[in-house]
């Protein structure tokens, strides 16, 4: 779990974002999950996970990803240093399954998982 302080009226809640790796990641995108890559546009269109929604930073800052609020969402960048941060972001817009992939991209090639050009 990543835990994030969230202030809602003055007080501040923790953000628990479960982390899980790339394996588990692709198991859960098989059952239905929603992988969304925080990366650029340019980086994900250079590759990205098979099956993976782009959804860059700029646009969850503006709530514009059009995911839906019960949506299990799987928060993948490149290393996984982006990542934890925007999945953070997701949760406290509302998102009520965020998972954070830990590696990123990398991890995914390494693990021989599919990737997309």
């Amino acid at each position: 779990m990543w835990p994030f302080s969230k202030r809602s009226g003055g007080t501040a809640t923790v953000v628990d974002v479960q982390t899980i790796d790339v394996k588990q990641a692709f198991a859960r995108s098989k059952r239905g999950a929603r992988l969304v890559d925080v990366r650029s546009s340019a980086e994900f269109r250079s590759g990205h996970p098979k099956g993976a929604l782009s959804v860059p930073p700029g646009l969850i800052k503006k709530d514009q990803t059009g995911l839906g609020r019960d949506d299990d969402l799987l928060v993948i960048c490149l290393s996984g240093h982006r990542s934890p941060r925007q999945a953070r972001k997701l949760a406290e817009m509302g998102f009520t399954n965020v998972t954070n992939v830990q590696g990123g991209l990398q991890a995914w090639k390494r693990a021989g998982l599919p990737v997309k050009k």
